[in-house]
């Protein structure tokens, strides 16, 4: 039963996961969607939650449905 909860967990994952990067890159995996976007401010949605990526020549470099990697020199991340 465990090995089955696992592989379930594994294949159903809807867990947030933000990773930070040393080379001023952020990836946000699960996210529900962009609420806003310019080269200041990346503001998205995760369930109940805002997460919000301040800095400087924000760039968003990858997005697939639920994963996003944001560049640039960041400077804050909040989660409201």
């Amino acid at each position: 039963m465990k090995v089955r909860n696992i592989i379930n967990n594994y294949v159903n994952d809807n867990e947030l996961k933000i990773t930070i990067y040393e080379n001023n890159k952020i990836n946000i995996i699960n996210y529900d969607n962009i609420i806003d976007f310019n080269s200041k401010n990346v503001e998205i949605k995760v369930k109940d939650k805002i997460i919000n990526v301040n800095g400087l020549n924000l760039t968003i470099n990858k997005m697939l449905n639920d994963e996003i990697l944001i560049e640039g020199l960041i400077s804050e991340i909040r989660i409201n």
